[in-house]
């Protein structure tokens, strides 16, 4: 991508409660998450990176203002082991979302929502000694009320994440696996954290406890995941008949290939009248078994490829949304993708959409309205009987956060002779010394004396879509860099720049709109999986860009669309053969259905009775014909009553293979001659 990543990271605690366990085959260790660390770009404010370090390589994301880019193990997609490198980084927008979500709820065929649904109905309650949860009495001066309302607001919601032995075999190691967690853990903590829910505010997440499942555990007979074939309901109903009161949510990560390429299923929380989502207690239900219903399952496998970490981040949040409450987006306002105003539709739909996402679009990494209504809802009911306080910001961490001027770390690190360390005083720490402008640590346009950098001088290199980055003189931030012109190319030439990021279709270079090649007659099913573009307001041409059609423009070069991508209007998938996978959410049972019962079969074959009638008679007679012959045949075995009949035969009598009588004839003298073994060589 032609960008040098200066990263600033730490190690990163937020993700881990200080009584977190690991459970590696049935034993609790002690284990140390020093090899998972966050940061952002050296000077560009706003940015993220996180990750992890395993055996001196870097796994993880970075997300900047022209989008994100993920690091991982060539091995993982290159099996050549020759190669003279050993990790591939690639931006968000090569990743097209093969997210298989069928209608609410179930994130599978509409008959496992209406199952799950009405399983969720027959939870009986039991009996609680818990105390409902009470505002503060009203003593006391009215602000300080408030500030302590705020400093007790509980907005964290705490993990149990187990991990089958398929999951483990797929990683290799369990600080891999960590990293996996972490890295998940990671993206949804930022979705969930830029979202208002109504007023609630900076909703996170934590891991309390891990358990890994190795490749000794498929053979443990307590290990209910052990098995290799596990459909993906029972696989969620495994999950839920352990007990995850301790926890606001518990997941199951697996490498499998469920039916019908689905990637997470989770229990849809109710604000009221229904079990199931977060802070959900085990109880006893209808069919005589305790079960929690704060529970999810996550797959990173799809149709027999590994599922790149943007696809799976994002149904880790698809699937966790189920839990705080939000079925599938439904109507107008919240599935802007499928309005007839291009302008709408251009923006795509959410996170929480029933259907694919292409992935690029500006709502796709977003909650929509009315997943925020049903979420704030779920929210105010129960986070209070789960959900507990958020860390506040650390001194000492190399960020600087809010109420911080500067942070250069502890004594034992700080070079900045600028800011006061974290070993300083409570009005000392983290703030600027007497007489200092800036710090370093606060950004790149910051000198080591103090004062901020000349407008001439450089803090960022220029990237696909923007130029490099010049300070101001009055800031140790980073400006924004200027914008490189609209409609350069960027992404290996099949996308455009838009004010400054990677974020328009190639078509846009050349005044078309891009479009999805639907399927028709005779039209080649390799073509739906190919960049298509039409003249705007004008879908009668849209056309490959490989087409005749669009020579001019792209001189017939045909530009494809990844493996998993949506394809046919939405209707299905791109394969590794660049063929569209159509995607049937009814299932095998209601195609059979629609076969059988299919008014247009019985009309084809009236028409042809009609056409061919003297081979419909000829048939018949035949059939007639089979059935005499059949009888006659028969009838020598039946037993009659009709003494004038001859007595029927036995059945074994008339199949017995019968030899002709052999006549005493007087021994020969036989010539000898060579043995030999039909159907064999001899040595």
């Amino acid at each position: 991508h032609f960008r040098h990543f200066n990263l600033r990271m730490k190690r990163d605690t937020s993700l881990f409660s200080e009584d977190f366990k690991v459970e590696v085959s049935n034993q609790v260790i002690d284990y140390d998450t020093s090899h998972i660390y966050t940061g952002h770009i050296y000077g560009e404010q706003g940015s993220l990176s996180h990750g992890s370090v395993i055996d001196g390589k870097f796994e993880g994301f970075i997300q900047t203002h022209s989008g994100t880019f993920y690091i991982e193990p060539a091995e993982r997609y290159i099996k050549d082991k020759t190669l003279p490198f050993h990790s591939v980084i690639y931006h968000e927008d090569d990743i097209k979302y093969p997210h298989k979500y069928g209608p609410q709820g179930g994130c599978a065929d509409h008959s496992v929502f209406e199952r799950m649904q009405k399983y969720q109905m027959t939870g009986i309650e039991e009996p609680t000694t818990e105390k409902p949860f009470e505002e503060p009495k009203n003593s006391g001066p009215q602000l300080l009320r408030k500030k302590r309302a705020a400093q007790a607001e509980k907005n964290t919601c705490q993990l149990y994440i187990q991990t089958d032995h398929l999951f483990y075999k797929h990683y290799g190691t369990r600080e891999a696996v960590i990293a996996q967690i972490s890295s998940h853990v990671k993206a949804i903590d930022t979705i969930y954290q830029s979202t208002d829910f109504s007023g609630i505010r900076n909703i996170s997440f934590m891991v309390k406890r891990i358990r890994i499942n190795t490749t000794v555990d498929e053979k443990d007979s307590s290990n209910p995941f052990r098995f290799p074939n596990i459909g993906v309901e029972k696989f969620l109903e495994l999950n839920s008949e352990q007990n995850h009161d301790d926890y606001c949510l518990a997941y199951v990560f697996t490498d499998r290939d469920f039916d019908d390429g689905v990637l997470g299923l989770a229990w849809v929380g109710a604000p009221s009248g229904s079990s199931g989502g977060i802070c959900e207690k085990s109880k006893l239900y209808s069919d005589g078994k305790k079960k929690s219903l704060n529970t999810g399952i996550i797959t990173v496998q799809n149709y027999g490829s590994h599922v790149p970490p943007k696809v799976s981040h994002i149904t880790f949040a698809h699937e966790v949304g189920h839990n705080f409450g939000s079925p599938h987006d439904s109507g107008m306002e919240c599935t802007p993708g499928e309005s007839k105003n291009l302008g709408q539709k251009e923006n795509g739909n959410y996170i929480m959409y029933a259907r694919a996402t292409s992935g690029d679009k500006l709502n796709n990494n977003k909650f929509s309205i009315c997943s925020i209504r049903n979420i704030s809802q779920v929210l105010e009911k129960k986070r209070n009987n789960c959900f507990v306080e958020s860390g506040q910001p650390i001194c000492g961490n190399g960020l600087v956060e809010q109420g911080e001027q500067c942070d250069c770390g502890y004594s034992d690190q700080c070079k900045d002779e600028c800011c006061y360390d974290a070993n300083q005083s409570e009005d000392k720490k983290c703030k600027l010394r007497p007489g200092k402008y800036c710090s370093p640590s606060q950004g790149p346009c910051c000198t080591a004396q103090c004062t901020f950098k000349l407008k001439t001088d450089k803090c960022r290199n220029d990237s696909d879509c923007a130029k490099e980055g010049m300070c101001n003189g009055v800031s140790a931030l980073c400006p924004a860099s200027e914008p490189k012109q609209n409609f350069t190319e960027c992404n290996r030439q099949t996308q455009v720049c838009i004010k400054g990021q990677c974020a328009g279709s190639i078509c846009e270079k050349y005044d078309l709109e891009e479009c999805t090649c639907a399927s028709s007659d005779g039209k080649d099913d390799r073509e739906l999986c190919h960049v298509c573009c039409m003249r705007k307001m004008d879908p009668a041409t849209c056309a490959s860009t490989g087409s005749s059609q669009w020579e001019k423009h792209f001189g017939r070069k045909t530009i494809t669309l990844q493996p998993g991508s949506p394809c046919n209007d939405f209707k299905g998938y791109c394969d590794v053969f660049m063929r569209c996978r159509l995607v049937d959410a009814d299932g095998p049972l209601a195609r059979l259905k629609k076969a059988i019962f299919n008014p247009e079969l019985y009309e084809n074959i009236a028409e042809w009775i009609v056409a061919y009638w003297w081979a419909v008679l000829l048939m018949g007679i035949a059939l007639i014909m089979l059935m005499a012959g059949f009888i006659k045949i028969c009838s020598v075995h039946t037993p009659s009553s009709n003494p004038k009949l001859p007595p029927h035969k036995p059945l074994p009598g008339t199949l017995k293979r019968r030899r002709p009588p052999q006549t005493t004839q007087p021994p020969q003298r036989q010539r000898p001659r060579e043995s030999y073994q039909m159907g064999h060589m001899r040595r």
